[in-house]
């Protein structure tokens, strides 16, 4: 018992046996329940009508041939004779209550106090009863009147054995319950045959989910001859592996790509050293070769640090400082960064902004993303280029816009353009082309005040960079919602 109990509660199969059945016997038993109250309900109906046309034609014949003694005798005494199933009596009491005619034997079978007091009229509904040997009948008592003048009234008891009636709902019963029988024992099996057959695709669902692992990413569940429900199941299913297996790539070209750029200057610090190592220097040959090894350190840490960012945009916990300020107040702090930069090679650096245009972010935040957009458009700006900031509003949302006339982008890569160590000139080294992750910050930043960004370019048109942030930042909303809640419940 307990292990069934247990199957039934860990096995979806059990589950749906168990409903199946016990729905099954209950329609069952609602269905033949219904069946045998009609049936029971039909006897009795016949029953009456009997009775009904019996009262009505002794009625008839006292009425309109109260002498005619032959017709009443063969009414009472000769018809159920003549019948051997469904044996009916009939007994006529003067008014003084004193036998007038009764159906032969109807005494030894029921006297007349087995009889309920008369009724006035129809409708007539028989009452059941039984005979001191047990057998049952469904008697009858009424007043019908003698003569036209109808002034003298005499009193009719009519019975009906009903031992066919009660053999017939005996016989019902019995395959009634020989219908529960085997409904008890082949609904369980038929429903479990149904069930297993059922949950067959969920388990070729769990076989292929088994064998899947980061090596057979690759995996899919074929949902043709699914049911729909299952079908959506499985175009679910093989959609989240390919996200998988997209991020596994992605991962694992992020993993090669940084063992990469983590070898490059390590590589070069060791072959700086071991050539210094080598022979006896000057001082000046030590001082060179520990300034190109802090160059390089300088530029590791620089890489780690942004990892650390990226992983830190990443994470749902981390918190914005934002806050309220100008627009083109961020936009010349960028300016002022690389302006002589820019005026070294030779490209124009204008700024297109609203000064009354306000933002709720956190500075520092986007004053880097801006930076990463103006530094990454000046490297691929040439002389005489022009690159613009932009700011304007649009429905609460804030478009802030770097646009370049430089080399611009192939379509081929701008899908890619904001993954990590992704760049689009591969034959550039990491030292004159950067490591590829100030675009990633970007996104990671504009991710973080949930935001969006986005790259249109055309080669040898340039490039332009969209940022869309919201006016107001969602923490303050939120802090907004929950101090007025908290004002609310107070």
């Amino acid at each position: 018992m307990h292990i069934l109990s247990f199957a039934i509660r860990t096995s979806l199969a059990g589950r749906l046996t168990t409903w199946y059945t016990g729905t099954s016997i209950l329609l069952l038993t609602a269905a033949t329940g219904l069946l045998y109250w009609a049936l029971i309900s039909e006897l009795n109906r016949d029953g009456d009508l009997f009775f009904t046309d019996k009262v009505n034609v002794i009625r008839t014949i006292l009425r309109e041939q109260p002498r005619d003694r032959e017709a009443l005798r063969e009414e009472v005494q000769l018809e159920s004779a003549a019948r051997t199933y469904d044996q009916f009596y009939i007994r006529l009491l003067d008014e003084r209550g004193d036998v007038v005619m009764e159906t032969p034997r109807m005494g030894q079978q029921l006297n007349s106090a087995s009889f309920p007091d008369a009724s006035p009229g129809p409708p007539f509904h028989g009452l059941s009863t039984t005979n001191k040997t047990g057998i049952p009948f469904g008697v009858l008592s009424t007043r019908v009147p003698v003569g036209n003048a109808g002034n003298v009234l005499w009193t009719m008891q009519i019975a009906v054995n009903r031992t066919q009636q009660r053999e017939l709902l005996a016989r019902y019963r019995h395959w009634l319950w020989s219908i529960w029988a085997c409904a008890f024992v082949f609904c369980p099996l038929l429903g479990y045959r149904i069930a297993t057959r059922g949950t067959r695709p969920l388990q070729r669902i769990g076989e292929t989910a088994r064998r899947i692992s980061s090596q057979t990413l690759n995996e899919r569940i074929d949902p043709a001859g699914y049911p729909v429900e299952l079908a959506t199941l499985a175009q679910v299913f093989n959609a989240m592996l390919d996200r998988l297996e997209d991020s596994f790539a992605r991962l694992s070209q992020f993993s090669a790509d940084l063992a990469h750029e983590l070898r490059t200057p390590v590589n070069n610090i060791r072959g700086e050293a071991e050539v210094a190592l080598a022979r006896a220097r000057s001082v000046d040959d030590y001082r060179e070769v520990l300034g190109s090894c802090l160059e390089e350190a300088a530029r590791l840490s620089q890489l780690i640090s942004d990892l650390l960012f990226l992983a830190r945009s990443e994470n749902p916990g981390e918190h914005l400082r934002p806050q309220e300020l100008p627009v083109l107040t961020i936009f010349s702090t960028v300016h002022d960064y690389f302006e002589a930069n820019a005026a070294q090679q030779g490209v124009d650096l204008v700024i297109e902004c609203d000064p009354a245009l306000h933002a709720e972010v956190d500075r520092q935040l986007i004053q880097r993303a801006v930076g990463n957009l103006v530094a990454n458009a000046l490297a691929h700006s040439k002389r005489g280029g022009i690159v613009t900031l932009q700011a304007s509003q649009d429905n609460g949302t804030l478009h802030v816009r770097v646009l370049d006339t430089g080399t611009g982008i192939p379509a081929e890569d701008l899908p890619r353009v904001f993954d990590r160590f992704y760049r689009v000139d591969r034959s550039r080294s990491p030292g004159s082309g950067g490591a590829g992750l100030g675009l990633a910050i970007v996104k990671g930043i504009v991710t973080l005040h949930h935001g969006t960004v986005s790259m249109k370019s055309n080669v040898s048109d340039g490039t332009s960079v969209t940022i869309r942030l919201p006016l107001v930042s969602r923490h303050r909303t939120g802090d907004m919602q929950e101090g007025l809640q908290n004002a609310i419940a107070r």
